[in-house]
């Protein structure tokens, strides 16, 4: 089943990072989430969009840029 709501341990397990990591970032307000019913959730969605935002371009990428 493809869930697109996830609990903080899914989420974690997707960034592939700890849960207390994903709690931090929560509670420092660096990835987007909701609370229901006193639980911390999240939408696969904001997930993905947290990880583009961390995006290091490799060199091919950059360099077809026309920074100057």
């Amino acid at each position: 089943m493809n869930k697109e709501i996830l609990i903080i341990q899914e989420a974690a397990e997707y960034l592939r990072i700890s849960v207390t990591t994903l709690r931090r970032y929560a509670y420092e307000r660096r990835v987007t989430h909701y609370k229901l019913k006193g639980r911390i959730i999240f939408r696969k969605a904001d997930l993905e969009k947290f990880l583009d935002t961390r995006k290091i371009e490799s060199f091919e990428e950059f360099k077809g840029k026309n920074i100057l």
